[in-house]
């Protein structure tokens, strides 16, 4: 349980170093935000994904059932540790919401002898969650305070009424999750089908090659945000823009990640309200490196 932490760990702390566009890393930070809140999120997520992943095994074994788990109070709980050790903003809300359940997943798998199983057990944690998870991640939520939260018709994370909704549907997880167009939410109810099948498999790929893991990071995080439209940039400035930034992602891929053609996208992404930060993209490179992680990768 303890490596499954470690991994959590140190995909949170590479993704946060690589030197990928339109984010905080160790060259440049953010008005309100620094590359060492980034590390102490990293490291505080730690004992929470050794929670996850020993009640995972322990579910796997029979013990407890999936739905006790508690990956709701769980990423709630990350969240708040996280504010308790740094004063800038929201720095790991989506890592939480990704790499809890992942680390709550491999716990069953290891338990049942079936690593290979790791999407099927992910697919369970969410499904089998309870209402209280639900609520337990709408406070956790409202405590981070993510950019460029609008008000939505249903399920509105700022009105309190939900809440009641979620008790008297019993929304879980699953059910909150399917409502969402956010690339983190659709991510948990896909097995994680970007981190597996988009970004793990390119870390891999592209660290082979040249045995440098801050490239593996950029390579992935270009690859994933010339696929998949930034949910965070499409909060803050519509889905038109979040479309726009993946279409020059797609042409620094086709033409060659030189310095120069990253520099000039890392500059337009770098605003000083931080508008068209690729917040989302990095959330699920930090699930693909603990993915690759997980399956042996070291640096």
């Amino acid at each position: 349980m303890k490596d499954i932490a470690a991994c959590a760990q140190l995909a949170c702390v590479l993704e946060a170093s690589a030197p990928k566009p339109g984010n905080v890393n160790r060259c440049h930070d953010f008005r309100d935000t620094k590359y060492e809140h980034f590390l102490a999120s990293g490291i505080a997520i730690g004992r929470f994904a050794e929670s996850a992943a020993s009640r995972g095994y322990e579910a796997g074994k029979g013990k407890i059932s999936i739905s006790d788990i508690g990956i709701g109070r769980l990423i709630r709980d990350a969240v708040l540790e996280t504010k308790r050790w740094h004063g800038g903003r929201n720095t790991n809300l989506g890592i939480a919401m990704l790499l809890i359940p992942l680390s709550a997943a491999c716990g069953i798998s290891l338990a049942r002898f079936k690593n290979e199983d790791v999407r099927d057990s992910l697919d369970a944690v969410i499904k089998k969650s309870t209402h209280e998870d639900s609520l337990f991640l709408y406070e956790a939520i409202r405590a981070a305070k993510p950019g460029g939260l609008g008000k939505i018709r249903k399920l509105d994370v700022n009105d309190k009424s939900s809440d009641k909704e979620i008790i008297r549907e019993k929304l879980n997880l699953y059910d909150i999750f399917k409502f969402s167009k956010d690339s983190v939410a659709l991510e948990l109810i896909t097995k994680m089908r970007i981190s597996f099948e988009i970004g793990y498999p390119n870390i891999i790929e592209a660290y082979s090659k040249k045995k440098d893991i801050n490239a593996a990071i950029l390579s992935a995080f270009l690859e994933i945000l010339s696929r998949v439209p930034d949910s965070l940039i499409a909060r803050k400035n519509g889905i038109k823009a979040a479309q726009e930034i993946s279409q020059e992602a797609k042409a620094i891929l086709e033409t060659g990640t030189d310095a120069e053609g990253l520099e000039k996208f890392d500059r337009k992404l770098r605003d000083k309200n931080n508008r068209l930060n690729p917040g989302t993209t990095a959330d699920l490179v930090a699930s693909s490196l603990m993915i690759a992680l997980l399956n042996g990768l070291r640096i």
